[in-house]
């Protein structure tokens, strides 16, 4: 990010400049088959994660058809950052970032399901003061933990830059983080998800086909291939990250910086018969100002979570929580599909 920021010095808008600020904080310089590790018998336990809930199952909004809703005020969306939300596709376990302004102190933070909604979240139990820890996504059958950390692979002084990371969770306990060293760089790896077989993720590394790109890893034995850019069109923008999959494969969302925008958006395109249709703006209510990340479909894909900076003013909500700093908010995935549509996006959607 600092060296997108001195590229561009002289001609970046005021909302870029912040875009790229809130970035660089959490991502340094980005910006310019499942196999889980063994669990350790000395790996913390999460048992009691969440058992002091207070009140015990706290529910997540249904959205009506067109509508955009924060998610979880007080207990999941609060006065820090909030972000990067994903479960199990049984939705038993939840995980999500929190951290402080400027993306400071980043943790991951865990519930459980709870009745018809959520246990009160607490940090993950190896969460370590002195590193950060970022970008969780739990895998679909809930055994593994992807994430993106500055804890160093040996010694005690943190990493220069983030790598991704992966932990094994049986339900109760986590084992012990293990680093992936064949998805290294020079630069930043970011927002790892999991799907069919492929390791998605953002890098900042040399040579890569924008600032901060798109790749993905196929899954093999115990680790991952090399990994490759996607095509487009993924990175047709300066920087872009947090690719996602609907539950079905057919649907893709990410957000990107492009077409002389000044923010961050979420964008989508969907399956064709050749490969991926052009990619769509997602407009408004889910595009708002401030920028706007994050994004995972719901365990059923009824529902699109993300992440957004937007203000009380720009979103229609007269909350003290909406501070500026980022919220997790919901939205009916057929949002998705309609942006597509009216797009009239070539190729055509697959069926």
């Amino acid at each position: 990010m600092s060296r997108l920021r001195s590229a561009h010095r002289s001609r970046m808008p005021q909302a870029l400049k912040r875009a790229c600020l809130v970035l660089s904080c959490v991502w340094v310089s980005a910006c310019m088959s499942d196999h889980p590790s063994p669990v350790s018998p000395a790996a913390a336990s999460v048992h009691d994660a969440g058992k002091a809930a207070t009140p015990p199952g706290h529910p997540l909004p249904v959205p009506a058809a067109g509508e955009v809703r924060l998610a979880g005020e007080g207990w999941l969306s609060g006065l820090r950052n909030d972000y990067n939300l994903s479960t199990d596709a049984a939705q038993a376990h939840m995980v999500f970032a929190r951290s402080d302004a400027d993306f400071e102190n980043s943790r991951i933070w865990l519930a459980r399901r709870r009745g018809e909604g959520w246990s009160e979240p607490s940090e993950v139990p190896f969460s370590d003061p002195r590193y950060r820890d970022s970008d969780p996504w739990l895998t679909p059958d809930g055994r593994t933990l992807y994430f993106a950390s500055n804890r160093p692979v040996s010694g005690d002084a943190p990493n220069a830059t983030l790598d991704l990371w992966r932990v094994a969770f049986d339900g109760q306990r986590f084992g012990t983080p293990e680093h992936l060293p064949m998805l290294a760089s020079d630069g930043q790896e970011l927002g790892p998800e999991l799907h069919d077989g492929w390791l998605y993720f953002n890098s900042s590394r040399k040579s890569g086909p924008a600032k901060l790109a798109i790749y993905r890893a196929r899954v093999n034995g115990t680790g991952f291939d090399a990994p490759v850019p996607m095509g487009a069109p993924f990175n047709d923008g300066t920087i872009q990250g947090d690719f996602t999959l609907s539950p079905d494969g057919r649907l893709a969302v990410f957000w990107s910086l492009r077409d002389d925008a000044s923010e961050l958006d979420l964008f989508a395109a969907c399956r064709t018969l050749a490969g991926w249709s052009a990619a769509v703006r997602l407009p408004p209510p889910i595009s708002a100002r401030g920028m706007d990340f994050t994004p995972a479909f719901s365990a059923d894909g009824r529902s699109l979570i993300f992440a957004s900076m937007r203000s009380a003013e720009s979103s229609g909500e007269a909350r003290t929580l909406l501070n500026g700093q980022s919220n997790l908010y919901v939205a009916s995935a057929g949002m998705v599909q309609r942006a597509i549509d009216r797009a009239a996006v070539m190729p055509a959607c697959r069926a």
